[in-house]
């Protein structure tokens, strides 16, 4: 069936160019994803810069309303005159009053967590939103922030406080053309609201962090926000990052679910503390070949052609069953009917010819089977049942009644009285009947097919008798036809046998016990010699000594089916 399995290769072939073409589309699409998600971070940390650029000028301009406040500025002048640490106690509770009136008035997603007034030493005169200001020891001039807004400028920074701020700051003027008064200080800090407010105005997913903890996270709705904790096993490592120590942000660092990182420094004082931002997307990724079809949307399944798969199924079914049908149902029904017609008795053997594939092979070898006679489990020594007909053919169906003993010279030679010579009277067996040296019983037995030898020989003309005490002829005797247990014919002497040809002595009693059994199963002995009857049994014998090696074949008549049978069994000495 070589066209049904080149069909079924060429299915599996198919089959796994398909798959190969999965895998590599599933591949490109993955790493397109990583490209795409690593151009899209890049877009997302730049947004996020330019919104906290953005919100510290917005958060500046909210600090007109306190810097612009005639009672803010004379109360920082007023504390310009004093020492450091000697300002009136009403001066601070009046400036703190007016720093939370002010407060109060800005608009709520403009409004700072902290409000800070420093004098011109650096000192926080009040503030409102951060308690450890009270403590005597605390002042900002330090801070470069700070200290540019007391010479005239508007600066932002991020400073690491008891946390994380966004701070801005703008100076108060009190007199033309004199340093300003002080400065106006305002901070946000950096927690989850903050990222929460820049996320929903840039769209981009941000985490915050500072000492090697993440501090805030902000995402959109559709984000898995579990994944941004992730960040916080790159941590450590970002110190020894050449772009995030040079240029302030990294390259896109990929995790295993897909999430896609992109680390940033935030301006100012915090970036030597480490302080910074990291954005993060989700590549576009399929969870392998299965996932296409998890992963899909209804658009993506309507631009699939459900006509072209069918149409691909249904050539790919019908091609197959046309291949199985003409490769094996076919036969497979010519086998049927010849094995039908052979058990029906129309048929002697199956027709080779008309076979094909592997029914030819079952054939051949059936038909050997039938015309090798059944053997025991015994291996190569078991007898080998040789019937009758295989060995001499079917007997004439009219022949004149035998004499129950005959004289020389009374008949022809080689027949019985009134009968013509058993060599005229015996067809040559036709092609199936075989005789036990019909077959190779070595070859048999190792499994290889047996060989078959032509039959269509005539067989050789028969002596009449055999010589007895030298030179006496004596003519075969032969048991007359009975209707109940005929007697069996008289034996031959056994030097008679062995003197006038090779014969074996025990052949005359297989003889005599053949042609016994013969007439007990009612079947014809007209013409059945002796001489024709040892000519077979000798080259049935010889036959087995060349294929097994032995020196003596053993014969013996039995019952098979019905019908008188021979056994031969070689004998290892």
């Amino acid at each position: 069936m070589i066209a049904t399995r080149f069909w079924i290769g060429l299915l599996g072939l198919t089959l796994s160019v398909a798959a190969l073409v999965a895998y590599l589309a599933v591949s490109m699409h993955d790493r397109l994803g990583v490209r795409m998600a690593a151009e899209g971070l890049s877009a997302d940390s730049r947004v996020v810069s330019w919104y906290l650029k953005n919100s510290a000028r917005e958060g500046a301009a909210q600090l007109i309303r306190f810097a612009g406040n005639d009672s803010v500025a004379r109360a920082l002048a007023s504390a310009n005159r004093a020492e450091r640490g000697e300002v009136d106690a009403s001066t601070r509770r009046q400036l703190k009053s007016t720093l939370a009136k002010i407060a109060q008035e800005l608009p709520r997603d403009e409004a700072f967590d902290a409000i800070f007034a420093v004098s011109q030493s650096g000192e926080v005169v009040a503030s409102i939103g951060f308690d450890q200001a009270s403590d005597p020891d605390f002042e900002l001039g330090g801070y470069p922030v700070v200290a540019d807004a007391l010479h005239g400028y508007v600066r932002d920074d991020t400073l690491v406080l008891d946390r994380l701020y966004r701070v801005m700051a703008r100076p108060v003027e009190f007199e033309l053309g004199q340093l300003p008064a002080g400065a106006i200080v305002g901070a946000r800090v950096v927690d989850d609201r903050f990222a929460a407010e820049l996320s929903e105005r840039t769209g981009a997913a941000v985490a915050f962090y500072n000492g090697g903890r993440r501090i805030g996270l902000g995402a959109p709705s559709t984000f898995d926000r579990s994944g941004l904790d992730q960040i916080v096993t790159d941590l450590p490592s970002l110190e020894n990052d050449a772009d995030y120590r040079d240029k302030g942000r990294t390259d896109v660092h990929p995790f295993p679910d897909g999430l896609a990182v992109v680390y940033a420094r935030l301006p100012g004082e915090a970036w030597k503390l480490g302080a910074g931002y990291a954005v993060a997307r989700h590549a576009p990724r399929v969870q392998g070949i299965g996932g296409v079809l998890k992963q899909a949307d209804s658009k993506d399944k309507e631009a699939v052609s459900a006509l072209a798969l069918l149409a691909i199924a249904l050539v790919s079914i019908g091609v197959g069953l046309a291949l199985s049908f003409v490769e094996y149902t076919l036969p497979l029904k010519a086998f049927k009917q010849q094995v039908k017609a052979l058990s029906a008795g129309k048929a002697t053997q199956l027709i080779v010819e008309r076979m094909r594939g592997p029914f030819r092979q079952l054939a051949l070898d059936l038909n050997l089977a039938l015309d090798r006679a059944p053997r025991s489990a015994l291996g190569d020594d078991a007898p080998i049942a040789v019937g009758f007909d295989q060995v001499f053919g079917d007997a004439p169906a009219s022949s004149p009644p035998m004499a129950a003993f005959g004289v020389p010279g009374s008949v022809p030679p080689g027949s019985f009285a009134g009968l013509p010579p058993a060599s005229t009277e015996v067809s040559a067996p036709q092609y199936g009947q075989v005789s036990a040296v019909g077959f190779d019983a070595a070859a048999g037995a190792r499994g290889a097919p047996p060989r078959r030898r032509s039959l269509q020989q005539p067989m050789a003309q028969a002596e009449p008798a055999f010589p007895v005490a030298g030179s006496a002829a004596v003519a075969m005797a032969q048991p007359a036809v009975q209707a109940e247990h005929a007697p069996a014919p008289a034996h031959l002497p056994a030097d008679a046998a062995i003197n006038g040809s090779d014969v074996e002595p025990e052949w005359m009693q297989v003889y005599n016990d053949f042609v016994r059994i013969k007439q007990d199963c009612g079947e014809a002995t007209e013409g059945f010699t002796f001489e024709r009857f040892s000519q077979e049994l000798r080259k049935n014998r010889d036959k087995l000594r060349r294929d097994h090696g032995v020196q003596r074949v053993h014969f013996s008549a039995y019952v098979k089916q019905g019908r008188a049978a021979l056994k031969a069994k070689p004998i290892r000495d």
